[in-house]
């Protein structure tokens, strides 16, 4: 008897979690570090720059290899591929726009720089409260991503350092990430 679809779903089409741990401000200043299902480090954002002007992050694959550099600048913040030093030389990724910023209710909206620029629409758009860490990434009406609290059963306070991510199918947990960093890059 042969069945005419697969038992098991491809793995493009199957969920991916991570587990995000930020550091507490003292120790390490505040950087990301993305564990994989099985507890592996795979992805980590290391803040610098702190100066009034310019503020960035910079994510890093499991092998230290910088990805993505996310600028904050006169508001609005940018990424490029690679490290700050190749920013200058490098094309810009994508670049966000705050339509509301507060401790509970923040709205952003990422464009691509390959999108046209007669299209007002943005590419995505992350909702949701940074201090609760909560995030939904859609791209029009598609979920893309999302993050919420790592809750337990039986247990009163919950850790805000500790957060989980959840990328859909066939979207670039890289992408997701280095647009995490400019949601909850304005608040600790």
């Amino acid at each position: 008897m042969s069945s005419s679809y697969p038992v098991l779903p491809a793995p493009w089409e199957i969920p991916v979690d991570y587990k995000i741990t930020k550091s507490p401000f003292p120790l390490s200043s505040g950087d990301l570090t993305v564990y994989d299902a099985a507890g592996r480090i795979a992805f980590r954002a290391i803040p610098g720059g702190a100066s009034s002007t310019r503020r960035f992050m910079t994510l890093f694959d499991a092998s230290a290899v910088p990805l993505f550099t996310v600028v904050h600048e006169k508001g609005d913040w940018k990424a490029f591929r690679g490290s700050i030093s190749e920013c200058k030389e490098k094309q810009e990724i994508f670049t966000t726009h705050n339509l509301s910023n507060s401790k509970f209710k923040t709205k952003i909206d990422v464009y691509l720089s390959e999108r046209k620029f007669d299209d007002p629409k943005p590419s995505f758009r992350l909702t949701g409260n940074p201090f609760r860490r909560a995030c939904t990434i859609t791209k029009q009406d598609t979920l893309v991503a999302q993050t919420n609290l790592l809750y337990k059963l039986k247990k009163i306070v919950y850790s805000r350092r500790k957060f989980r991510l959840t990328v859909y199918p066939r979207n670039d947990p890289v992408l997701v990430l280095a647009m995490l960093v400019t949601f909850f890059g304005n608040y600790s």
